[in-house]
């Protein structure tokens, strides 16, 4: 069993991140120059048909299909960037031309098996929070104290996480085509490791929140100054830092399977 660094890990992500920057705008500017026309136009019709902030009590078919197209186009994105970078990382691997646009069956997989992540995350929280709901339900009547639900959440929250990041180890191996290394096996080799997965995540939770609440405010700002006539400025924003934060993402991903299953040192 191989104990996790948690801030040697961190700091390897961040490092290769921003050491990498620029080849990682090389491999991924297609799908920027896809993802701007794209959020642009999703805003502009929502913006036009006044549900750009829509009212939650009165909910409208067209913002959810406006926003159903924008998710799918972000996943294909994301997933192709991702597939090419772990490749690059890892292997050393350059895309060229229309490779960096790449949608083959490695990267259907590689939607597949965030999608199966992401289920298991979530029956982590089911099978944690309903049983004790239930529970308490039945001996308090419904009417459990504030602080009770906070830890139950909290808690809930955490070993999802813990199990969503063991689980996605898998990931990078998938980007490398490596049928024969599967959630298991990602299990197992980040065995003995829960806390300190935890510490990682929890760090890297804390990045994103900066990056998140530094693109709100700039957003507020470009909004307040420019009116309607920002809202392209903004999307731009948006679409880079959300760039950045993927790239970061899966190289947090990609330092996780270097060390776990390839024994590399950070």
């Amino acid at each position: 069993m191989r104990e996790l660094p948690v801030g040697m890990a961190f700091n390897h992500a961040i490092k290769s991140t921003i050491d990498n920057l620029g080849f990682a705008f090389h491999l991924s500017w297609p799908w920027i120059l896809v993802m701007l026309p794209v959020q642009l136009v999703g805003n502009l019709y929502l913006l036009a048909i006044g549900l750009l902030e829509p009212d939650p009590s009165n909910p409208d078919p067209r913002y959810f299909a406006v926003i159903l197209v924008l998710g799918i186009v972000s996943i294909l994105a994301f997933s192709s960037i991702a597939v090419s970078w772990h490749r690059y990382i890892l292997r050393d691997e350059v895309p060229q031309g229309w490779q960096r646009l790449r949608l083959d069956g490695t990267v259907w997989r590689y939607i597949g098996n965030v999608i199966l992540s992401f289920l298991a995350m979530f029956a982590v929280i089911f099978v944690t929070v309903f049983p004790t709901a239930l529970l308490l339900t039945f001996v308090v009547g419904g009417n459990a104290p504030v602080p009770l639900i906070l830890v139950l959440a909290v808690t809930a929250m955490c070993a999802a996480m813990i199990v969503f990041y063991r689980l996605s180890i898998k990931l990078p191996g998938v980007a490398l085509e490596r049928r024969d290394f599967r959630f298991g096996d990602a299990w197992r080799a980040s065995a003995g490791n829960n806390w300190r997965m935890l510490g990682l995540v929890l760090l890297f939770f804390v990045a994103m929140l900066i990056i998140g609440l530094a693109t709100a405010g700039i957003s507020y700002a470009l909004a307040q100054i420019a009116g309607t006539a920002g809202l392209a400025i903004v999307i731009a924003v948006q679409v880079v830092v959300n760039w950045v934060s993927t790239i970061l993402g899966v190289t947090l991903l990609t330092s996780l399977y270097g060390f776990f299953v390839e024994g590399r040192d950070f």
